[in-house]
C-alpha cells in the first residue's frame, strides 16, 4: 500500500503531463481562428461606420461612430427590396434542398445496398463525375433552360442542380455502414424497397440526411453566378445577385454593401446552428457498425 501511494503521488497530474503537447495546438488553433474570423469582424464593423468612415485613412478597424443607417437604408432602398430577395433565396434554397436529398437518396440506396450487374461501375462513373467543372457545364445548361423557356424563372434556379454526385457518394457511404439484418426482417414482413427506404434506411440516416440538407441549402443560398445569368427580372432575383445593386460602376456604398452581406449571412448561421448536432454526427460516422 505504501509503494502504490509513493507511485502514485510521484506521477504527474494528467493536465500538467499533457500541457506542454496541448500548448502549440491551441497556439495555432487561435491564430487560424483570428485569421477566420478577421473578415467577418470587418464586415459587421464596416456595416456599423457611417459612408464617409468606410474609406477613410488610416483604415478604422474600431468604428469611431456607430450608425445602424446602413442596414435602414438598406431594408428601405427604392432600388431593390432585400426583403422580397431574402424570400426568393429562401423558397428556392428549401425547395432545392428537399428534392436534391430526395434524389440523393433514392439514387445513393440501390448503389448501397441492392446487387445488380455493373453496380460498382456505375458508381465509379458517377463518381467520376466530380472531376468535371462545373463552369463547363454552364453554357449547355442555359440553352437547355432556354429551350425549356425556364430563363428567368425559379425552375431554373433549381432543377439543373439537382443531381448532386457528392450527395450520392455521403449517403451511400452511410447507407453501406447499416446492418443488413434491419433490412432483412423488413423483407421478412413483406416490405418493398420502398418501404425499406422510407421507414428503416432514412430514419437511421438522419445524421447523413442533414449534413446533406445543410450543404445543399448554403449552396443554393450562397449560389452566384447561374442566378446571375439566368434572372434578369429584379423582382425575382436572389440575394446574392440583388447585393450587388450596391455596387454600381463607378461608386460602391461599402456600408450598404456590408449590411446587405451581414443581413444576407444571418439565415445561413442560423441554419448551421440549428443543424450542428447532426452535421458533426453525418460527418464523423459513415453508419451504424455490423
Amino acid at each position: 500500500m505504501t509503494d502504490l501511494a509513493s507511485t502514485s503521488s510521484a506521477r504527474p497530474a494528467p493536465s500538467r503531463r499533457r500541457m506542454p503537447r496541448d500548448l502549440p495546438r491551441f497556439i495555432v488553433l487561435c491564430m487560424l481562428s483570428v485569421l477566420f474570423l478577421a473578415p467577418i469582424y470587418w464586415m459587421i464593423a464596416t456595416s456599423l461606420k457611417p459612408e464617409a468612415d468606410t474609406i477613410a485613412t488610416p483604415v478604422q478597424w474600431i468604428p469611431r461612430t456607430i450608425t445602424f443607417d446602413n442596414y435602414r437604408e438598406v431594408l428601405t432602398s427604392p432600388d431593390g427590396n432585400i426583403l422580397r430577395w431574402t424570400w426568393n433565396s429562401f423558397l428556392v434554397a428549401a425547395i432545392f434542398t428537399l428534392l436534391h436529398v430526395a434524389l440523393c437518396a433514392l439514387t445513393a440506396y440501390p448503389l448501397a445496398r441492392m446487387r445488380f450487374p455493373g453496380r460498382d461501375a456505375w458508381f465509379w462513373f458517377i463518381l467520376s463525375s466530380l472531376m468535371v467543372p462545373g463552369i463547363v457545364t454552364l453554357i449547355p445548361t442555359y440553352i437547355m433552360m432556354l429551350n425549356f423557356n425556364w430563363i428567368n424563372s425559379y425552375h431554373a434556379l433549381i432543377w439543373p442542380g439537382l443531381s448532386g454526385v457528392f450527395g450520392v457518394f455521403l449517403l451511400r457511404q452511410f447507407f453501406m455502414g447499416i446492418p443488413r439484418e434491419l433490412e432483412e426482417a423488413a423483407r421478412l414482413d413483406g416490405a418493398s424497397s420502398l418501404q425499406i427506404l422510407i421507414r428503416v434506411i432514412l430514419p437511421l440516416s438522419i445524421p447523413s440526411l442533414v449534413t446533406l440538407a445543410v450543404f445543399a441549402f448554403m449552396g443554393s443560398w450562397n449560389n452566384f453566378l447561374w442566378p446571375l445569368f439566368t434572372i434578369t427580372d429584379v423582382d425575382k432575383m436572389t440575394l446574392p445577385v440583388g447585393i450587388t445593386t450596391f455596387s454600381q460602376r463607378y461608386v460602391t456604398e461599402y456600408g450598404k454593401l456590408m449590411a446587405a452581406t451581414t443581413l444576407a449571412a444571418v439565415p445561413a448561421l442560423i441554419a448551421y446552428l440549428v443543424a450542428q448536432r447532426f452535421l458533426e454526427a453525418g460527418l464523423s460516422t459513415t453508419g451504424l457498425k455490423e
